[in-house]
């Protein structure tokens, strides 16, 4: 764990750890210079299992997390940010994973989003498989931080760690690299529990954000073989929703359409992605591209029709949907 200015949070995040139904543990929070009681609450906890570090000067949220992985001895790294919070059984549950799939680099969860004070209100769901999930992080990130347990010995063996020169986004940034070098999972299982509130870094430097995305997605694309013109990279980010809301969006979707199977054509000459989980991606995103801007069901089925004519075989990824669609819920 990271923690900076974390005293509002800091108790729920840490009582759920300490009450894991998985008790061979050891948590490693660096406190990033906070200036609130953090330090005071860390100090006041007298459990053996809590190593705490401090940095005398703020660091960075990236330098910090690879400061407490440093210190970290255990065979697996769990990674908790300081305002989200664990199911009791989320350890357990996926060290048993881990144990029976020694292939697996990493696990992630499905995820119960909260509002302000914990309360759920959303159900989100991710894909589920490696080959899956390495198609996904071409448009989104994929994996929530808090969800995901890591083998120490991937991380060390393929030399991971998180880029400090990504003050935001530096979660998406590390993953956009290891689901290439390893095989990561996900556990269908709400274990997770991600605070939506004021002033955290996705809401309160979204501007800054988005820039450091668009810097993942530009590395993800040079690795497909693409030098990304501007037009390009500007027609990636509408497709992956990092760009939305424009009032014109009617005269963008033509070149939507086309950088769709310039993807899916690029990959057949230099196969990054299995190809039919790369058409499948592209065509569920494409469909949330059409529905999000509310294109209607004829044109939308219309361009749809297109896409799958451009594509070279069948195929028909539709039924995923309900496999990674989110809800709403109203916890009382």
């Amino acid at each position: 764990m990271a923690a900076h200015n974390a005293q509002d949070y800091l108790d729920t995040a840490l009582d759920s750890v300490f009450a894991q139904s998985f008790k061979d543990f050891e948590v490693v929070v660096v406190d990033d210079a906070s200036s609130d009681k953090t330090h005071q609450m860390l100090d006041a906890c007298k459990d053996p299992r809590l190593k705490v570090f401090r940095n005398e000067v703020r660091s960075g949220a990236a330098f910090s997390r690879n400061r407490a992985i440093t210190e970290a001895s255990g065979r697996y790294v769990a990674i908790l940010d300081a305002d989200d919070f664990w199911a009791p059984e989320k350890l357990e549950e996926q060290v048993g994973f881990m144990e029976k799939h020694p292939s697996a680099a990493a696990l992630g969860t499905y995820v119960y989003e909260t509002d302000q004070t914990g309360r759920r209100n959303k159900a989100v769901r991710f894909p589920l498989y490696p080959g899956q999930i390495r198609c996904s992080t071409l448009f989104r990130c994929s994996l929530v931080h808090s969800s995901v347990m890591i083998r120490r010995s991937f991380l060390d063996e393929q030399n991971i760690w998180y880029d400090q020169s990504f003050s935001f986004s530096h979660d998406f940034e590390l993953w956009s690299r290891a689901v290439f070098a390893g095989n990561f999972h996900l556990l269908p299982r709400y274990l997770t529990y991600y605070r939506r509130r004021p002033g955290q870094i996705s809401s309160e430097n979204s501007v800054a954000q988005n820039k450091h995305a668009s810097r993942v997605f530009c590395s993800m694309l040079q690795k497909m073989g693409f030098q990304p013109q501007d037009e390009e990279l500007a027609a990636h980010l509408r497709l992956s929703g990092l760009v939305t809301g424009t009032v014109n969006e009617q005269k963008y979707y033509r070149d939507i359409l086309m950088w769709c199977i310039a993807l899916y054509k690029r990959n057949e000459k230099n196969p990054v992605f299995r190809p039919y989980l790369l058409a499948n991606e592209i065509l569920l995103r494409f469909l949330k591209y059409c529905t999000v801007n509310s294109f209607g069901p004829l044109k939308t089925l219309r361009l749809m029709l297109s896409l799958h004519w451009n594509l070279p075989s069948l195929f028909f990824p539709y039924l995923q949907l309900f496999q990674r669609m989110s809800r709403r819920i109203n916890d009382v």
